[in-house]
């Protein structure tokens, strides 16, 4: 007879939901950044946000302990599940980040505060914080909120959907499509034939990247605090900074190339640099993907360089053009110059082209991904070539690997939606009344993750240049960008069930009565 102890009784009652399951171990991990947040007000900060601190995160803790110990994953799972409990545990994840800034009072506006918590966590890192008006150089802050705003979003970073597959080995299979559900791409790599073995290596170089950076800032002349924050957000490609002038706040050419090589690192793939460290430079190497990256990189740091006006084609002003393009293609977002206010037309029209573009698959970078474009073009010289030779059969390629045509169908689905919300996104924040040229930046900073803008929110400026409509906007677009559009709206599908039977009842009287 099987002996009765407080375990298998608990193991006993557990119910099978992953849903709820991924959601529990999303809120231990948020929590832990929440303890570790008021640690660091506590012992160095100089006001009691520890408090609110200390209670969000302990109690995050707690209930995600308990739906964890309450569920297991189920060998037999639907895939809108796995679309769901990715989707349900940003959403979550977003509202709880929210807390902290009203429990505080950095905020007083609940839009605001969920704002500020879906651009770290989404990595956009644009924001409404304002300047302290007693030391105008920092935000408006305690150290215990600067330094949450920075975990937020380096979990967000390489997602903590990530983090829970490699330290939860009943997902097996799954694994991968909560992986790619979180950051699904045109294909999905493995380092080994363990899902789980694959997202702990990554897991692994994201925290020792992050840690080799920070050390760098910190050796360059960054204190221990402001070189653990800008660590945090310059291997995510955030760009949150607990300075108001961003980078530009150092002025040092030391700290801002440091910041252009990591930016750059951590716009490429993550997969292939793994790789690249363990000896075997190949697979990097012969990526088009990555060639196009540096060239892509590489003609608009000459074009902003060329272009941004004869006082700034000096030593500095190159720097600064490697810095602000290397910031807009990885999607990161931090500023050393104005150049909404410092560069000409024709520099600025170079960063808007690349505000949507982003890195490489398998970074951090937000945007639509390089391999994405090359996919597309692809198929475009296909169907040209059709057009002359109607009978000749043509594989779509990225260099030399052959896309599939299911591969291809999802990436031009995946284009159209993107284009559908970012010009109903700019269209319905020009007509709430702000200028075109903010609406169509706003649109597509926030759906690419980038931060920064032109004109009413370019980098002097913040979000609250725009009004609450477009801010709500932007929230749903940076939330659409960070998860690439595809699970929030299959998750979606989960919810208007009554509604969709109400509407057939309602046509099918109609079409009987007619």
């Amino acid at each position: 007879m099987r002996k009765l102890t407080l375990r298998t009784i608990a193991k006993s009652k557990q119910r099978p939901n992953l849903i709820l399951h991924v959601l529990g171990l999303t809120l231990v991990l948020v929590g832990g950044a929440l303890l570790l947040s008021a640690l660091v007000e506590l012992t160095v900060g100089d006001t009691q946000d520890w408090v609110p601190l200390l209670a969000i995160g302990a109690t995050s803790t707690i209930v995600g302990y308990f739906l964890q110990e309450a569920t297991y994953i189920s060998e037999r799972i639907a895939r809108i599940e796995v679309f769901a409990a990715v989707t349900i545990s940003w959403v979550v994840m977003s509202l709880i980040g929210s807390l902290p800034y009203l429990l505080t009072k950095t905020f007083t506006r609940f839009d605001n505060a969920l704002f500020e918590s879906i651009s770290g966590l989404s990595t956009t890192g644009a924001t409404v914080l304002q300047a302290n008006p007693d030391n105008p150089i920092i935000f408006d802050a305690s150290k215990g909120i600067l330094l949450w705003r920075s975990l937020s979003q380096w979990i967000g970073g390489m997602g903590v959907i990530v983090l829970i597959v490699a330290i939860l080995p009943a997902l097996g299979n799954w694994g991968m499509g909560l992986l790619q559900a979180e950051a699904p791409g045109p294909t999905g790599e493995r380092l080994t034939p363990r899902v789980r073995h694959t997202a702990r290596k990554l897991w692994v170089f994201y925290l020792g990247f992050t840690v080799a950076v920070s050390f760098a800032y910190l050796a360059a002349g960054m204190d221990f605090y402001e070189a653990a924050t800008h660590g945090l957000t310059t291997v995510s490609t955030g760009g949150f900074s607990i300075y108001t002038k961003s980078m530009g706040h150092f002025d040092s050419a030391l700290i801002e190339w440091i910041a252009i090589s990591a930016m750059f690192i951590a716009g490429a793939s993550f997969s292939l640099l793994y790789k690249l460290i363990f000896g075997k430079p190949g697979p990097l190497l012969r990526s088009i993907e990555f060639r196009v990256y540096c060239l892509v990189v590489l003609v608009a740091v000459s074009l902003t360089f060329l272009t941004a006006g004869a006082q700034h084609q000096t030593a500095d002003g190159l720097r600064n053009a490697f810095f602000s393009v290397t910031s807009i293609v990885s999607t990161t977002g931090y500023g050393t110059v104005d150049f909404v206010n410092d560069w000409t037309f024709q520099a600025q029209s170079v960063l808007f082209f690349l505000l949507p573009l982003g890195g490489m698959a398998g970074s951090t970078s937000g945007g639509v991904k390089l391999v994405r474009v090359l996919t597309v073009g692809s198929f475009a010289r296909r169907e040209i070539m059709n057009q002359l030779h109607p009978g000749l059969k043509r594989p779509i390629r990225i260099g030399k690997i052959v896309v599939d045509n299911s591969v291809a169908s999802q990436v031009l689905g995946f284009f159209i939606l993107t284009l559908a919300i970012f010009g109903g996104g700019a269209l319905l924040i020009s007509l709430s009344g702000e200028p075109l040229l903010t609406a169509f930046s706003a649109s597509a900073t926030s759906l690419g993750n980038v931060g920064p803008g032109f004109e009413e929110i370019g980098p002097s400026n913040d979000f609250t240049q725009i009004n609450p409509i477009g801010r709500a906007f932007s929230m749903v677009a940076m939330l659409l960008g960070r998860l690439e559009i595809y699970p929030i709206i299959v998750a979606l599908t989960r919810l208007p069930r009554p509604s969709r039977r109400l509407w057939r009842r309602i046509t099918t009287s109609r079409i009987q009565a007619s």
